[in-house]
């Protein structure tokens, strides 16, 4: 029996008209996964296709969706019952050719989906490829319809706000990582690491303010910050703790919660940085956990604002806005 997967890809693969490709395969946990060239969806081009496309001379077309087949004497189509092959089996062989095309075909725009989101669909067909005969309370195929949108509100308080900065107005360089580092994810280890990098990067402009004002010797200042060897200059747990307090009283140490994250949040950056993968106690993260840990960045950042003179606190703008939105599908 097989379980024919197709998956529409957030890319189009250049594939040569008449193309012959070797079908190649493996085994996981009793299903024979065999792997078919991508074909074309019937979906409208979200981009300009070239009126011609030839690959080495030969015409060619823009292929968007993956197919998959998956072999097994049975599979559990009872209505209400997971799916199967299961989802992990799933994904693991959707993803297992999406990280192996990004590496052989150095491609960036590849990225590893987070299955089952995205859009897909599974039809179950007898060993000869036919269509199975219908059965009351059976399942002959499932799927899944994935979109996003990314809604922007721009209320009149909104646009008053735009207007009240001048005209030459740059964000601060932390708050710009820091709506990087949200725009980053599904892509846990970039995010991380500019959410980290946020923090880094907002405690020395904080801390050379706070010199400023407080009238610390330029020299003595320097010669703190700029040893000349980095192993030497203060880490920055110790300008969140020592040199912090020293200057507002406070250190980020007496909120528990939010130094537990900021320690996270920073074995995370230095486990992908030098790993490869971002960790928590040796144990990678997800989407939701590298979410909380940007979040957790803001807190500290928005903790500490209460701690500074009113003369280094900068501008902050909230708008209370409900959105509702719906789309019909067919």
């Amino acid at each position: 029996m097989i379980a024919r997967l197709f998956v529409l890809l957030p890319f189009s693969l250049t594939v040569r008209d008449g193309q012959k490709f070797t079908v190649y395969g493996y085994d996981d946990n009793g299903y024979r996964v065999l792997f078919y060239p991508p074909g074309r969806s019937d979906r409208a081009p979200t981009t300009v296709e070239p009126e011609e496309l030839k690959m080495d001379g030969i015409p060619a077309f823009q292929a968007d969706t993956l197919r998959i087949d998956f072999h097994k004497d049975n599979f559990e189509r009872k209505i209400g019952e997971p799916i199967d092959p299961p989802q992990e089996v799933l994904s693991r062989a959707v993803n297992s050719f999406l990280v192996r095309l990004r590496h052989v075909a150095r491609a960036p725009q590849v990225r590893p989906m987070n299955f089952p989101w995205g859009t897909w669909r599974i039809q179950y067909l007898n060993d000869d490829e036919s269509e199975l005969e219908k059965k009351e309370g059976f399942v002959g195929g499932q799927g899944a319809v994935s979109f996003s949108v990314s809604l922007i509100a721009l209320s009149q308080k909104v646009w008053d706000d735009i207007h009240s900065l001048e005209p030459e107005y740059e964000a601060p360089t932390w708050e710009s990582l820091l709506l990087d580092a949200g725009s980053e994810l599904p892509r846990i280890g970039p995010a991380v690491v500019l959410a980290s990098t946020a923090l880094e990067v907002f405690i020395a402009e904080v801390l050379d303010k706070l010199a400023e004002i407080k009238k610390a010797s330029p020299e003595l200042w320097k010669w703190i910050n700029e040893r000349g060897d980095r192993l030497r200059e203060p880490t920055v747990e110790e300008q969140f703790d020592v040199l912090l307090k020293y200057f507002t009283g406070h250190s980020l140490k007496e909120e528990q919660q939010l130094w537990r994250l900021f320690n996270n949040l920073k074995r995370a950056r230095n486990s992908f940085v030098h790993e490869g993968f971002a960790k928590v106690d040796g144990e990678a993260i997800n989407t939701q956990a590298a979410q909380k840990l940007i979040v957790a960045a803001t807190e500290v950042i928005n903790k500490i604002k209460e701690w500074l003179p009113s003369e280094l606190r900068w501008r902050e703008f909230r708008h209370e806005i409900h959105i509702q939105a719906s789309k019909k599908l067919t």
